[in-house]
């Protein structure tokens, strides 16, 4: 929207996410999401720090300054402290040991990529639990140890109900359409897709937003603030 909206205006703002779930490490989905506010931490608290330009342990609290100031950034709560940590954690792991890099198989590639992801979904968890007591009930009973079975019939349910979101999500969460144009612009079909894009896009507008007209109550994320 903010892209769309500068455009309006006369402004040409970067992209700000670049499919982050296609990541192979954790860093690397850093890189992908929030690009902007990364490359703002970055620029201006990481590398005024001395960057990885330093001895380990100074790089290890340059990494500490900017996760916690990260996770302080996205709300005024212990719970988006102790998220910013998670991520501290692991990405000084992978600076650490250069496991991401060194893999070299694509079973060890593919495990780690699982793994990259697993971990992505308990730091959004923790995000959004509203408590670091809540986020460990939420995880445990995502494995089943609360007394609750791994699948169940409302499970199942929400899983009928929103299949097409979900297979919409897993498409859009890859460069697949990007891809696809790329190549439709270099055929005769080009000029068809340029006419029909707008049009596929007023209908996608339309639709998200009759969802938001009859849609439930969901208060601003950073209300704290």
């Amino acid at each position: 929207m903010a892209i769309g909206l500068g455009r309006i205006f006369g402004f040409t703002f970067l992209e700000n996410f670049n499919y982050p779930y296609m990541a192979r490490s954790v860093s690397e989905f850093w890189r992908r999401w929030h690009i902007s506010l990364g490359t703002w931490f970055r620029d201006y608290v990481y590398f005024p720090l001395g960057g990885s330009r330093v001895k380990t342990s100074r790089c290890i609290f340059n990494l500490f300054v900017v996760w916690v100031l990260t996770g302080a950034w996205h709300g005024a709560s212990w719970h988006f402290v102790a998220w910013g940590l998670f991520y501290f954690l692991l990405i000084t792991f992978e600076k650490s040991t250069g496991l991401p890099e060194k893999l070299k198989t694509a079973p060890a590639k593919g495990v780690y990529r699982i793994l990259t992801l697993l971990a992505v979904m308990e730091g959004w968890i923790l995000f959004r639990a509203g408590g670091l007591r809540a986020a460990a009930a939420y995880t445990l009973s995502l494995f089943g140890m609360r007394g609750n079975p791994l699948m169940c019939g409302a499970a199942a349910g929400m899983f009928r109900e929103y299949r097409f979101f979900l297979a919409a999500a897993l498409l859009c969460a890859a460069p697949l359409f990007p891809a696809l144009r790329a190549k439709m612009d270099n055929t005769p079909l080009r000029g068809v897709t340029a006419a029909a894009s707008p049009v596929f896009y007023l209908f996608v507008f339309i639709w998200s937003f009759s969802f938001i007209i009859v849609g439930s109550h969901n208060p601003f994320i950073y209300f704290n603030f």
